[in-house]
């Protein structure tokens, strides 16, 4: 059955979008909370809004033994486990979505020069938000990750790597966040990004065929492989582009934008490592996003510096433009996946309609 759109269905995008721009102009200390609140009551009263969502509710309705001997990781276990004793399967997408939104939250106050911006793009880009409608344990443990980032500044270099086991206890591919200590610690100059880049479109098939003839003897180890070569039905659209098209900005505007904050030579560098990541891993589309997502969060905190390349008296309208370029895209996005059900390619449309659990 085909899905029949409409502009109705879009209303809860569209009231976020206006808050969005609302905050722009309101120029409030409190952006950051309002938009924080925002999502996180879209994510907390939603019902089937999200690709595994269903799936997970089956799991929580399998009984409390199924859920112990579930492949969950112990903390993703505890909270489905909080959901089967209290009988009320909500609870388990409303705590995920709490802890998830607010450690983005947190790091956005934490280095972001401009919350909105950050907030904008983490919300419009498939890989941050959406995603977290859908692999809810993956999302908060690529957050938990990316919090991590501030450890390694700080040289608490303890505190990261118990910041590194927590994520992988909600979700073992959270163990990728280590390489971030290397990456910062041992700073990589732009001409060894732009290097490294290009020779991970090569070597994509080397990558391949050593994770295939890996006997991993450590249940992580074989789980996180599992992960990384596991097929599954959807592939990655050409919002990928777009990825390498802000890449390549950075690279070519690296001094540029070091120049503005030295801690930029970081986020560049992560995000570079993403996209190095999204290449090495192609052969798996899917997963090569959810492992890329680690590194390419860091992004949130670099565009809202793409502003300053501007007069200041230009500084309003770039922000409009750059807000309402990404909320195009998350629309853009959502387009996309109805187009996608219509012919037949997805099973189920994800983010449309909108529904209330209460309602349910």
């Amino acid at each position: 059955m085909r899905y029949v759109f409409s502009f109705v269905d879009l209303w809860p995008y569209l009231l976020i979008a206006v808050v969005f721009f609302i905050c722009l102009f309101l120029k409030s200390k409190h952006n950051s909370v309002i938009i924080y609140l925002t999502l996180f009551i879209f994510c907390a009263l939603r019902y089937d809004v999200g690709w595994d969502y269903m799936s997970y509710i089956s799991d929580l309705e399998s009984g409390y033994e199924e859920i112990l001997d579930s492949r969950y990781e112990l903390f993703s276990k505890g909270i489905f486990l909080i959901g089967s004793y209290l009988n009320f399967y909500p609870i388990v997408f409303i705590i995920f979505a709490y802890l998830t939104l607010k450690i983005v939250y947190d790091s956005i106050n934490l280095y972001s020069i401009n919350p909105l911006l950050s907030w904008v793009v983490y919300y419009s880009m498939p890989l941050f938000f959406f995603s977290a409608l859908s692999t809810i344990r993956q999302s908060l443990a690529t957050v938990i990750v990316f919090y991590s980032y501030r450890f390694v500044k700080e040289k608490k270099y303890v505190y990261f790597l118990l910041t590194i086991l927590i994520g992988s206890l909600f979700h073992v591919s959270a163990v990728i966040g280590i390489l971030i200590l290397p990456l910062v610690m041992f700073p990589i100059s732009k001409t060894k990004n732009i290097i490294l880049f290009i020779l991970s479109f090569f070597i994509s098939t080397i990558i391949y065929n050593y994770l295939i003839n890996l006997n991993a003897g450590i249940s992580s180890l074989t789980r996180l492989q599992s992960y990384i070569l596991n097929d599954e039905n959807v592939k990655p659209n050409k919002i990928i582009y777009l990825y390498y098209a802000i890449g390549v900005f950075n690279l070519l505007f690296f001094d540029k934008l070091i120049s503005y904050n030295n801690r930029n030579k970081d986020f560049i560098t992560l995000f570079n490592f993403g996209l190095i990541m999204l290449n090495l891993l192609s052969f798996e589309p899917i997963s090569s996003l959810r492992i890329s997502a680690f590194f390419m969060l860091y992004i949130i905190y670099l565009i809202p510096y793409y502003v300053k390349f501007f007069t200041a008296k230009d500084h309003l309208i770039v922000q409009f433009s750059i807000t309402g370029g990404f909320l195009a895209l998350s629309f853009f996005y959502i387009y996309l996946y109805v187009n996608s059900y219509n012919e037949f390619v997805l099973a189920k449309v994800s983010f449309l309609p909108y529904k209330f659990w209460f309602f349910e």
